[in-house]
């Protein structure tokens, strides 16, 4: 339940707090006072479009918040990551600022405006005038038989497998547009595959043609550098076999030198491999122009097939096989068309069975939903009210085989009508009330919040509206705004909204009110200003029935 509304700089209120009881509370005040802005102010903290219209003149901010006893929201709340508060409260507050910022919260947690929604759907259901549209638009009345009837899976899995459907039809029907752009796509994709394959390439291919290329590019001058070196080892030689000789006459007097020695003949031995080396690698160097010439070619193939198709061989090989793929699928493009039209007809004759489950339990739901509505009428002052649903079967859609609408007849003489050629703005405030009635035994929201519920209807009729506000408060919290003292006097909690006037101007306050006080409220809503005596005691009467 809603303990708790604070509001600050919304339009005339400059700060305003309502704390509504448990059961059925009435929010009553004198045109202009503020109403209309408590319902605009619980929009907001729901989520609702934050207008800077509503921030009040000379603030830079409008802030609501709001506090709801909600432990069994508690779960919901983890499953997004916000850490509930310990006594089962969840604590809702929006802040709308001047320059375009919006700042939402559950607690102390930052949140997203969209989670907000979605915190706030699942506390608050606000029922006004806008329902009364909806009740005369068909387009809405499949929604509410859906939304009474005990068949959420089905619905999902019926939208589920038309979307299947659908997306297969619409694949179908792209490869069949596109057949005419598909010869000249595969002529493109052979002529990318044999380009490539005609180039046989290797991976690593490139590294090894590009070593080959600097080496016989540079044969002579390798081989002139191999003779000099050549040469010089050839100087160096006899001078070591000397010092070598040398060496091994002193150490056959001396053995402390043999190391020396060893170390010498080392070196002679190293001097005569390179020597061996240099003079294979110098036979080995011989310059074939066209050999390089075939490098050079091979290097070129390689650079204008990265330029189209990759930036190395691995790259080229990878769009070589994509494009075998792609061919593939195109060349046997016909044959798969024939496989994506057997799997679309198998997709629509599955969508087609869920659709007849769904509308044989819509048709259960419907009837069940309209006996119910028909009962509460009764109650409301409309016992020869007659609802029926004509559901006109139609071409698949996502909601399913049909379309629905909701048939009234307020005279037992005449066949049902749409509602929006019979029913007035008392019998559709009503009607709205009663299909409310209903759908409160199917949804879990707490707070139910009505504004403007007593449009068009007065006196007996009136009076059987707020039994069955009362009866609603019940299983929920109950908020009413009204302007009718027959629906006041049921509430269990009578909330005053009025306008003050102060040094900041002109402002709002909301305060429960008690005893004489109440019935002075009630009184002027009947006669107005001029209470009279009679009036008193009417209200009073009317506390006490």
């Amino acid at each position: 339940m809603l303990t708790l509304l604070k509001i600050e700089n919304i339009a005339v209120i400059e700060k305003a707090q309502a704390e509504p009881g448990e059961g059925f509370n009435v929010l009553t005040g004198e045109t202009g006072a503020g109403k209309s802005l408590l319902i605009d102010s619980i929009n907001l903290v729901l989520g609702g479009r934050g207008q800077r219209e509503l921030i009040r003149t000379g603030a830079d901010y409008a802030s609501v918040k709001a506090v709801f006893l909600c432990p069994e929201l508690a779960p919901f709340l983890r499953e997004l990551d916000i850490e509930p508060e310990e006594d089962g409260a969840v604590i809702l507050s929006r802040k709308l600022h001047r320059d375009g910022r919006n700042i939402c919260r559950c607690g102390a947690e930052p949140i997203t405006l969209s989670v907000l929604k979605e915190i706030g759907s699942r506390l608050v259901a606000i029922h006004g005038q806008h329902d009364g549209t909806a009740l005369l638009s068909p387009s809405a009345h499949i929604g509410f038989i859906d939304g009474y009837g005990k068949y959420a899976e089905k619905l999902e899995e019926y939208g589920a497998k038309y979307r299947r459907w659908k997306a297969a039809e619409k694949e179908l029907a792209e490869a069949r547009d596109s057949a005419a752009q598909r010869e000249s796509r595969i002529d493109f994709l052979s002529f990318q595959v044999k380009e490539i394959e005609d180039a046989e390439l290797r991976e690593g291919e490139e590294e090894e043609l590009t070593a080959r290329q600097k080496l016989l590019s540079n044969a002579e001058e390798l081989t002139e550098s191999a003779a000099a070196a050549q040469q010089g080892i050839d100087g160096g030689y006899d001078s070591v076999s000397d010092a070598l000789s040398a060496l091994e006459s002193i150490s056959a007097v001396d053995p402390s030198m043999s190391g020396a020695e060893e170390r010498l003949r080392s070196v002679y031995y190293e001097l005569e491999e390179l020597h061996s080396d240099l003079r294979n690698y110098a036979s080995g160097l011989e310059f074939d122009p066209e050999e390089l010439t075939d490098v050079d070619e091979r290097i070129g193939v390689i650079y204008r097939l990265e330029r189209k198709y990759g930036r190395d061989i691995p790259a080229i090989l990878a769009f070589l096989a994509k494009a075998r793929a792609e061919l593939d699928r195109l060349t046997y493009a016909e044959e798969h068309g024939a496989e994506m039209e057997a799997e679309v007809k198998k997709l629509q004759s599955e969508a087609e069975a869920a659709a007849k489950e769904l509308t044989a339990l819509r048709r259960g739901a419907a009837e069940e939903l309209c006996h119910k509505i028909g009962d509460e009428l009764a109650f409301l002052d409309m016992p020869k009210t007659r609802v029926t649903a004509r559901l006109s079967p139609c071409p698949l859609w996502e909601k399913g085989a049909e379309r629905a609408e909701l048939l009234i007849s307020t005279n037992p003489a005449e066949e049902p009508k749409p509602l929006n050629k019979i029913a007035s703005g008392g019998e559709l405030s009503r009607i709205m009330l009663a299909m409310k009635t209903v759908f409160s035994e199917v949804d879990n929201v707490p707070v139910l919040i009505f504004d403007e519920v007593d449009t068009g209807v007065s006196g007996r009729a009136a009076g059987k509206i707020g039994q069955k506000l009362r009866e609603l408060a019940q299983n929920h919290q109950v908020i009413c705004i009204t302007h009718l003292p027959m629906i006041a006097g049921f509430a269990s909690r009578h909330l005053l909204i009025e306008k003050t006037s102060g040094e900041g101007g002109m402002s709002t306050t909301v305060r429960p009110i008690e005893g004489e006080e109440r019935v002075r409220e009630l009184a002027r809503i009947m006669v107005g200003d001029n209470i009279t005596p009679a009036a008193l005691e009417n209200a009073r009467e009317l506390l006490k029935q």
